[in-house]
């Protein structure tokens, strides 16, 4: 596996779109999550959803809950809160991930 490195982080309203520094597989998810988590303090993962070609790993964070998505065909990767409050505090998450 090439070495893996979050490229750009887009804050958007709903969302955080993540791009990585080179292509990745389904395979990868797993290194991928640990490299967008390990900025965050005190993660609790809830729950990983296996798709085909997708991935979604839901997780608590400062009593938030968040789900981060992969889709493998799109090479997409995105952040967003699981309900409104969660939502908002995505500007936190935004600055912990800059860091």
């Amino acid at each position: 596996m090439v070495k893996l490195l979050i490229k750009e982080i887009t804050q958007h309203a709903e969302y955080l779109a993540l791009n990585f520094n080179s292509s990745w597989f389904q395979e990868d998810i797993e290194a991928l999550t640990q490299l967008v988590l390990s900025s965050l303090v005190s993660v609790n993962i809830q729950e990983k959803i296996i798709g085909a070609d997708r991935e979604n790993i839901r997780f608590s964070w400062k009593a938030h809950y968040f789900i981060l998505n992969f889709d493998c065909c799109s090479q997409s990767c995105w952040l967003e809160g699981q309900d409104n409050a969660s939502t908002e505090y995505l500007v936190q998450i935004y600055s912990e991930l800059l860091k």
